[in-house]
């Protein structure tokens, strides 16, 4: 539930900055040809696609190795945080803070012993979870 939790809060916060993102897009883009706006909801679309399925093979499947897999895009989420915060706080930081916290402790309890029993026992038949 916090992993999905941090999923909304990912597109909630792109819905509240989509004009800033825009924006942010249209300098080279727009020059080149691209339409800013289609880039802009193709991106947080496949964000949420991507934080879904990883979601999906971790809670359904059991697919043990894509909490590593986790931990890696935490860490490459929260490593422009330390500058971005230099800068001074905003409403965008504060949710990606509340985003990458919600995130870490979703991945912290798939590391504990009962998840470690839950992820070696039997997995479920693919046919049962569609």
């Amino acid at each position: 539930m916090l992993y999905l939790s941090a999923i909304a809060l990912v597109a909630a916060s792109a819905i509240y900055d989509f004009s800033a993102l825009i924006a942010a897009a249209e300098g080279d883009l727009s020059r080149r040809g691209i339409d800013p706006t289609t880039l802009v909801i193709a991106g947080i679309a496949f964000t949420v696609f991507l934080m879904l399925a990883l979601w999906f093979m971790v809670a359904r499947l059991r697919v043990g190795f894509v909490r590593f897999l986790l931990i890696a895009l935490l860490a490459w989420q929260a490593w422009p945080l330390p500058q971005a915060l230099s800068n001074g706080i905003s409403a965008s930081d504060v949710v990606a803070i509340a985003t990458i916290v919600l995130q870490a402790i979703a991945i912290f309890f798939t590391f504990t012993p009962s998840a470690r029993a839950w992820f070696s026992g039997p997995g479920p038949d693919i046919r049962d979870q569609i």
